[in-house]
């Protein structure tokens, strides 16, 4: 774009970004008021941003061998929801990506091709599930970059190695972590491993082939202590630590500032449900991943996976969202599981819909209305200067109602008021204060 070409584009580009979309069927149909406020705030933007949490399935194509509790297989045709939801560029980098292997992520890409929606953060190797997704608007471009820190194993993508072609799948973000325990109960564990076979030292023979990132975080060999796999250090107190692999952390940044060399403005998202104390808080390795995301050129870096909602932070003037929902929960709909989800449930000769049934009694997410609260963002990024962004409180369980519906409302109520309230005051634990506009039901940033 020539100088002065760029001079007469709009200086402040509006993206509207929700959390998980774990659809199992229709929205379209659904006419409540509080509903349709919800996919027009979403629609206003310049650009509309999601997490598609679920495969668009073409094609009769066999289960992972495991997935997250459930199978998240939608039909193809659910694409079009995506479509009439707005949506310019959604993020298939989740913990259910690899829930029908290879061909499922296939099914999905062609799908979204088709719509014309752009997606990051899984690809047919790591360099391509690493590359950033553009969308072009009268206000500039914006690129979108995608890595998960939540996926089963084999789901991750990989590198091409000696002759032989890279694997398809997600955009990792590893891990390590380590737990402190008091010296008391480190010396129980040492007694313990020390009557148990080698496996419960970390001495089994595979162990030399995996890349451990707990010991190369660098605590003393007489401190630490590896049990069934898990790491824990010999400490005063009790505690729970964790930071990122620093390959990926590298991988990331270089993401983040290929994609500023192609773009006028960079969001990265991020898909992570674990924590080390607090739910409603991040994880130490996802902060520092958030904050390396920003210091590398991202405009804002967007969170989700954690059922409900987590706090904001500003770093460097620019809005980190460490957990923003779902927008979209449906999981007892999908019209098909594979025979290993109903034998998790000793079910196997059960109907589907016993076997959900079966899972609804068991699973949390139904004790706990927390899990169905949500945000809707509004981020204007400007050209010059750090963004400005609005938080619109979602509910996918209604008042009134037994059950959740699964489906967004636009919560201008008391429960809205008291979702941003509790945004609010999370996020001051982190530094930042936001404003709650009662009359708009919305929380400003800084």
């Amino acid at each position: 774009m020539s100088k002065s070409a760029a001079d007469a584009c709009p200086r402040t580009l509006t993206l509207a970004a929700v959390g998980d979309l774990y659809l199992g069927s229709p929205l379209r149909g659904e006419a409540h008021p509080a509903f349709l406020d919800a996919v027009q705030t979403l629609r206003s933007a310049d650009v509309r941003l999601a997490n598609l949490e679920c495969l668009l399935l073409g094609d009769d194509l066999a289960g992972a061998a495991q997935a997250p509790g459930a199978w998240a297989g939608a039909p193809a045709s659910l694409g079009s929801e995506l479509q009439w939801l707005g949506l310019d560029v959604v993020s298939t980098a989740n913990n259910h990506a690899g829930d029908y292997g290879d061909a499922g992520l296939s099914s999905t890409w062609e799908a979204l091709r088709q719509l014309g929606i752009a997606q990051a953060g899984t690809g047919t190797d790591l360099a391509a599930a690493r590359q950033p997704a553009y969308v072009d608007t009268p206000a500039g471009r914006l690129a979108v970059i995608a890595a998960s820190s939540s996926y089963l194993p084999q789901a991750r993508a990989g590198r091409p190695g000696v002759g032989v072609p890279g694997r398809p799948g997600v955009a990792p973000l590893r891990f390590g972590t380590a737990h402190r325990i008091d010296a008391e109960a480190f010396a129980a564990l040492q007694r313990i491993a020390a009557q148990l076979p080698a496996q419960a030292q970390g001495r089994h023979r595979e162990r030399a082939l995996a890349r451990d990132y707990d010991r190369e975080h660098g605590a003393a060999e007489a401190d630490a202590l590896s049990f069934f796999g898990t790491e824990f250090i010999r400490s005063d107190g009790y505690a729970t630590e964790s930071w990122p692999a620093p390959d990926d952390l590298q991988d990331l940044e270089d993401s983040v500032r290929q994609a500023g060399e192609h773009a006028d403005f960079v969001v990265a998202c991020l898909h992570t449900h674990e924590f080390d104390h607090d739910p409603q808080h991040p994880a130490a390795f996802a902060q520092v991943a958030c904050r390396r995301a920003i210091e590398a050129g991202a405009d804002a870096v967007i969170g989700h996976g954690e059922h409900g909602v987590r706090a904001v932070e500003i770093w460097q003037g620019k809005p980190i969202f460490y957990g923003i929902g779902a927008f979209v929960f449906q999981p007892y709909r999908y019209p098909r599981q594979p025979a290993d989800f109903l034998e998790a449930y000793a079910m196997r000769d059960a109907t589907l819909a016993q076997a959900y049934q079966a899972r609804r009694e068991r699973a949390g997410f139904f004790q706990r209305l927390d899990y169905w609260e949500a945000m809707l963002l509004r981020l204007s990024l400007h050209r010059h200067g750090s963004p400005s962004f609005e938080i619109h409180p979602i509910t996918l369980w209604q008042p009134g109602h037994d059950t959740p519906t699964g489906v967004p409302h636009l919560a201008r109520n008391a429960d809205g008021i008291g979702l941003l309230e509790k945004i609010a005051a999370c996020s001051r634990q982190h530094g930042t204060r936001l404003r709650l506009d009662e009359k708009a039901c919305v929380l400003h940033g800084p």
